[in-house]
């Protein structure tokens, strides 16, 4: 191995100079890829260009470091600055699926490989094995769709009221209230409790399924944030707070932020997107600098992520199975209520109060619904971070961000907390919105993502 040519390659500085939508945060936006995945992908397309700058044969890329790759070329400045690391410019040959090419292009996989496991060891699976970051999760993925698991659910309930007020209605009719609205409400009680407590062990063994998977296991504090809040605000909230205390950022007025007088210099893309947001001369109320860093691609990439993740990971065939078995039991719950529903307005029977507890059961079956279908991106997978990965491992885990993880509010500096708090819903740490993928991911495409001009295959 030429380690002198190696160590100025890992030394080359993809994202130089220093922008709010360098090539990092670009390649992570476009593709949806985690913070990990995307600095993964990039060494492993350095080590490539490596193989494909001391080999005097052909070499091919993987299918995600040939995306990496598109990248670069790109940003034309500095691929130029990189084959001149290299010592000789890399072309980029674009397959075009030809029966003659396919040989020559499977030799020079084979060939790659060998090269890579003879200077590098093996070949990391996630970006040489798998063609896309959601395969590199490796989730099995449902082959049923939610949409069409709600829709037969609604049938069911329907026969299944048709089959009870037949079969059962001597049964309900010997039942007489308040009995009956009593015993259907501890029903509903226990069924409640017993379904979460299973609903808990599943997801937990679900967890141990997941692993060892280095995606998951390199989700970023920020990325866990997004996944248990669903509000990248909450994200923003914790790199502002850090520029406070950092006195970069001041608070005047109770309520503007305005740029602190300290010339430090700036060495991270977030920090230069958060004091690029804020001109020198003014300040800005928390509420329009927040609007702002919402839509920035540094943040946005965050909630692009881990939606992507999160899609994965919920539509997988053990997440929709565990969704499933709580929904056979909220619907015979409904189905009975209903049931006797009927039965009382055949018999003419007063159900004002059976109606109002109807109601409130199908909100609350709502409810424990959507918890069941979140649980595992919303609670499993950040309580095990909390109660597994940082516990073995304090070192590591030891920045602000991962305070503010395991902290939420208690991190927040007291002047910024009301300020923080206004723009959030009460509970910092709820799991019940869905800004994190609807506020801040769409509009930041246009006015900075777009523009390729050519890519130069």
């Amino acid at each position: 191995m030429n380690k002198e040519l190696w160590n100025e390659i890992i030394k080359f500085d993809l994202d130089f100079p220093l922008s709010e939508y360098g090539f990092t945060t670009r390649l992570a936006y476009e593709n949806e890829w985690t913070e990990f995945f995307t600095k993964q992908a990039i060494e492993e397309y350095k080590k490539f260009m490596y193989l494909a700058a001391t080999s005097n044969q052909m070499v091919s890329p993987s299918e995600i470091v040939d995306v990496v790759w598109h990248q670069h070329l790109i940003f034309t400045e500095s691929y130029k600055e990189f084959c001149v690391v290299l010592g000789k410019k890399i072309e980029h040959i674009p397959s075009t699926h030809n029966r003659e090419e396919k040989d020559k292009f499977f030799t020079a996989k084979k060939r790659t490989k060998e090269l890579y496991e003879s200077v590098f060891g093996l070949q990391p699976k996630e970006f040489w094995e798998f063609n896309t970051f959601i395969e590199a999760l490796e989730v099995e993925k449902s082959n049923i769709h939610l949409n069409t698991v709600l829709s037969l659910g609604v049938i069911i309930l329907f026969f299944l009221v048709l089959l009870f007020r037949y079969v059962l209605y001597g049964f309900f009719v010997s039942i007489n209230n308040p009995f009956f609205l009593l015993s259907y409400l501890f029903l509903g009680i226990v069924m409640y409790f017993s379904l979460n407590t299973y609903s808990e062990i599943v997801a937990n063994k679900y967890m141990k399924q997941l692993l060892p998977n280095r995606i998951i296991e390199n989700l970023s504090a920020s990325e866990l944030i997004c996944l248990k809040t669903n509000q990248l605000k909450v994200v923003v909230h914790g790199y502002v707070n850090n520029l406070i205390v950092g006195k970069k950022l001041k608070i005047k007025d109770s309520k503007e932020i305005s740029k602190s007088n300290t010339r430090k210099a700036i060495t991270d893309k977030v920090t230069k997107t958060i004091l690029d947001s804020i001109d020198e001369k003014t300040s800005l109320q928390y509420g329009q600098l927040l609007a702002i860093l919402i839509n920035k691609p540094v943040f946005t990439t965050i909630s692009k992520a881990t939606n992507n993740s999160k899609e994965a990971i919920k539509t997988s065939k053990s997440n929709l199975e565990l969704f499933v078995f709580n929904y056979a039991f909220v619907l015979l719950f409904i189905a009975i209520g209903i049931t006797r529903l009927v039965i009382g307005i055949i018999r003419e029977k007063q159900v004002l109060f059976l109606v109002v507890v109807l109601v409130l059961a199908l909100y609350l079956s709502f409810l424990f619904l959507k918890k069941t279908w979140n649980r595992i991106t919303n609670k499993t997978i950040p309580n095990y971070f909390k109660e597994e990965v940082i516990p073995n491992n304090k070192s590591a885990h030891n920045s602000w961000e991962w305070n503010y993880f395991l902290s939420g509010t208690a991190l927040l500096s007291t002047a910024f907390i009301p300020l923080a708090n206004s723009y959030t819903s009460s509970n910092f740490f709820s799991g019940c919105g869905s800004s994190c993928g609807s506020s801040c991911g769409s509009s930041c495409g246009s006015s900075c993502g777009g523009g390729c001009g050519g890519c130069g295959d």
